[in-house]
């Protein structure tokens, strides 16, 4: 997002909030800027574990106050004061998001307002599309910026898979049970049109042996298949199976190159 916008996004699951989110949080370490975020509750685990694999901050890292990732109160008249703060810090720019599981346009919008028109403030507002009230997204619409466009490919609260380019996004759960998610990778793969496949599965925590199965038979052929960002279970697991398919081309290649330092996120802005 360019700095200082006002955006809102529509999330179909909580797997999108996990993977949207994390991306916002992301992108803001890396610039550098201080994010806030409010209201995540017990979303707070997911989030973190993907900024963990993310290289963003080590194991046992938790937010506080002097954290470049913060978390504050879900009180919109004390937003003003803790971005007021983190720029008085030093930092270049402030983030704010969060989780919004109420009906009805959050209260953090006429809070944010302003803030982003003063201050070099950008805004995220997650909201979950079974939760929009009929004629809250024209309301949304006239309120923000621009509405980020998060469509993925396929999901179904699971097992997510989104495309940025050639690149397919695997996240969430993925087993042999789920014949309908196992299509949509295969059908996304084969559209790239004969070229190589390439699937980021930084945040697929979970894939049974029946799944790496099917995927390294049906997707891996000429030209082949390259995995991005595999835990080692997942690498390990598909390496073994490769083995049985000895016609069959499987490269695994670390996260991509453009991750932060390891700690980016965990101490003060100096």
């Amino acid at each position: 997002m360019t700095r200082g916008g006002h955006a809102f996004v529509l999330l179909d699951s909580e797997e999108a909030h996990t993977q949207v989110v994390g991306d916002f949080v992301i992108e803001g370490v890396r610039r550098g800027e201080c994010v806030l975020l409010a209201g995540l509750g017990a979303r707070e685990r997911r989030l973190w574990s993907r900024l963990r694999r993310s290289g963003v901050v080590r194991e046992g890292w938790q937010p506080s106050a002097t954290t470049a990732v913060r978390l504050v109160p879900p009180d919109p008249d004390r937003l003003a004061e803790a971005v007021a703060g983190a720029l008085a810090e030093g930092y270049a720019g402030v983030r704010f998001s969060g989780a919004i599981t109420t009906p009805g346009v959050n209260a953090f919008e006429a809070a944010v307002a302003p803030l982003v028109a003063e201050h070099p403030v950008t805004v995220l507002c997650p909201y979950f599309r079974s939760q929009l009230e009929p004629g809250q997204h024209e309301a949304l619409t006239a309120l923000h910026d621009t509405e980020v466009d998060v469509a993925p490919v396929y999901d179904d609260g699971v097992f997510r898979l989104t495309r940025r380019g050639e690149l397919l996004y695997l996240a969430g759960e993925l087993d042999s049970g789920n014949a309908d998610a196992l299509r949509a990778v295969l059908q996304a793969t084969l559209a790239a049109g004969g070229r190589p496949a390439s699937w980021d599965v930084a945040d697929l925590h979970f894939l049974d042996v029946g799944a790496a199965d099917s995927l390294v038979a049906a997707a891996a052929g000429p030209p082949g298949l390259t995995l991005v960002g595999a835990s080692r279970l997942t690498a390990r697991l598909v390496r073994l199976l490769a083995d049985r398919h000895p016609d069959r081309t499987v490269d695994l290649v670390d996260a991509l190159a453009d991750a932060p330092p390891d700690d980016a996120a965990e101490g003060a802005h100096r």
